[in-house]
């Protein structure tokens, strides 16, 4: 039998750092989970949940602005 850590619709979800209300679609890049859309700290830390993603840029294929 095989499992999947992934939701039901095929995309990884998931926080990163302290901000747990934006959920972002998470890539790989490195070995590491990182948001699609460049969000957040290099060293910030992402957790895969099993919610929709939320963020705007995530979802629409942007790069978030440069902070």
């Amino acid at each position: 039998m095989t499992t999947t850590s992934e939701p039901p619709y095929g995309v990884m979800a998931g926080t990163i750092g302290d901000d747990v209300m934006t959920v972002h679609e998470l890539v790989w890049v490195a070995g590491k989970q990182r948001p699609k859309c460049g969000d957040g700290a290099p060293d910030d830390r992402a957790e895969e949940w099993f919610r929709r993603v939320n963020c705007p840029y995530c979802l629409d294929d942007e790069r978030a602005p440069a902070a």
